[in-house]
């Protein structure tokens, strides 16, 4: 039987009082129905360097690199997993795919329809073609990531590649290298290895450990007698014809690879 109206009114009354009167109640209920965060408005134009994207401008004009024309670009500092990047959020929080903290990265804004998604546009509108309504697409940018993916230091180094050394564990040190979207990758040519120790008592010495390829996205060196704090200096080679290029390290307490929080 349908209760009647006035009692289902009167019920919800009742419920809404008694979530009224414990503490911290209606606040837990209001963070149910918090909305996720919305977008930011839509960023100004910038000028950049379709062959150098690090040059930025506010601007148009000409490379002061290479003298191309800077073309249009919006940019926006945006959150995303570092593994599943095609996520873009607005605030701090956790992948919904893997549970990692989500990174700050900068990301390209452009406008596309969700049709015919070849078109890409400067600003929001409607598509030419069938006239929907264009809708926001992010684009993951070269150089947009600079943080540490493995809690090490993080460097932009030759090639506008990326370079991070960490030492995870007592005479183990560990060498990624990444391409220009932060993608770990090989280099054909690359060779590289510890040249310098500092102990405690602030003693240097010289050695020659060579990095080593494993089968796990890095190159490691194992220095015997190693713990924290420990400072090291390397030299890498990123090209069989390039010259070395040397890099300092100082490790007060062991690297840490982000947490991944599992079952979401």
């Amino acid at each position: 039987m349908t209760e009647p109206r006035h009692q289902r009114l009167h019920r919800r009354g009742f419920l809404l009082g008694v979530v009224a009167a414990i503490p911290g109640a209606a606040a837990a209920l209001a963070g149910f129905q918090t909305k996720p965060a919305a977008p930011p408005p839509l960023p100004p134009l910038s000028y950049s360097c379709p062959m150098h994207p690090e040059v930025v401008d506010n601007a148009p004009g000409k490379c002061p690199l290479c003298g191309m024309t800077m073309e249009k670009v919006r940019l926006a500092l945006v959150w995303t997993c570092p593994v599943h990047t095609e996520q873009t959020r607005f605030e701090k929080g956790a992948c919904r795919i893997c549970g990692r903290d989500l990174i700050r990265v900068t990301k390209a804004v452009s406008f596309t329809c969700p049709v015919h998604t070849t078109l890409t546009a400067m600003d929001p509108g409607k598509c030419p073609r069938c006239g929907r309504t264009l809708v926001t697409r992010y684009t993951v940018r070269p150089h947009g990531d600079h943080n540490p993916k493995h809690g090490g230091s993080f460097f932009m180094v030759s090639n506008n590649w990326h370079l991070e050394v960490t030492h995870p564990a007592a005479s183990i040190f560990r060498l990624y290298i990444y391409d220009n979207y932060s993608k770990p990758f090989f280099p054909p040519g690359l060779a590289a290895r510890v040249t310098e120790l500092l102990d405690p008592a602030g003693r240097r010495s010289d050695v020659s450990i060579p990095f080593t390829r494993s089968g796990h996205g890095y190159y490691e060196a194992r220095v015997p007698n190693t713990a924290v704090p420990a400072t090291i200096a390397a030299k890498v080679r990123f090209e069989a014809a390039d010259k070395e290029y040397r890099f300092d390290f100082v490790f007060p307490e062991y690297s840490r690879e982000p947490q991944v929080r599992r079952g979401r």
